[in-house]
């Protein structure tokens, strides 16, 4: 099952290979000691960000490395949909809420990262990053039922904040060669979109939302 999540793809086929193969390393787990000292598997994942191939005795490696792609097939399920209607919307913010859950388990729990893309740091901004731009799908689905006010314009602050809080995160990949600069620019955009939708008699829905969701690149394994 290893080899086929090699080939899985960003939809919900390949999350659900995703999510059945991690079964199995949980099973794996409970029976056999798979780490430098025991059981020797060698695990090769290449960084999403850098590229670089890491080898590890660590079946926990190996997990985490699946929860960081299934976390990345969510955000990127997200930016596939029709987010023009109310419905794909309302799915894709679903599929982030997920992708931030994933990020942040692998924060909480994977706690020696061998690479970049695996490190606290990038996963908890990744985690944020989803979560703001799930609330972003929250705010742009009530302007698109037609509401507006007080409401649009509190759920557009959370947003505007949301995005806020993780440019100096954004910023700081950027300077150390993980992120790539358009990251920083769509941050920073949808930071000032929703401030501009904090007041009442601005709120606008932008139909252009459709096309633009960040998303990592997958954990490569060879």
């Amino acid at each position: 099952m290893r080899q086929d999540t090699r080939g899985a793809g960003k939809d919900t086929t390949g999350r659900d290979l995703l999510y059945r193969y991690y079964s199995q390393l949980q099973l794996l787990d409970l029976r056999f000691p798979i780490d430098e000292n025991h059981v020797r598997i060698s695990f090769v994942w290449y960084d999403a960000f850098s590229k670089k191939p890491i080898s590890q005795y660590s079946l926990a490696y190996e997990k985490a490395s699946i929860i960081f792609n299934i976390a990345a097939t969510l955000s990127a399920i997200a930016a596939s949909l029709d987010r023009s209607e109310s419905d794909g919307l309302k799915r894709a913010f679903h599929s982030l809420q997920a992708s931030a859950g994933m990020f942040m388990y692998i924060n909480d729990n994977f706690l020696h990262a061998p690479s970049s893309d695996l490190s606290r740091e990038t996963v908890k901004l990744l985690s944020n990053v989803m979560l703001a731009q799930a609330q972003e799908c929250v705010c742009q689905t009530q302007i698109r039922d037609g509401k507006s006010g007080k409401t649009v314009a509190k759920l557009a602050n959370q947003a505007s904040i949301l995005f806020g809080s993780v440019i100096e995160g954004v910023n700081e990949q950027i300077s150390q060669g993980v992120f790539e600069r358009v990251w920083l620019s769509f941050v920073q955009v949808y930071s000032s979109i929703n401030e501009s939708n904090c007041r009442p008699s601005r709120n606008t829905f932008y139909p252009w939302l459709n096309i633009i969701i960040l998303y990592p690149t997958l954990h490569q394994r060879r």
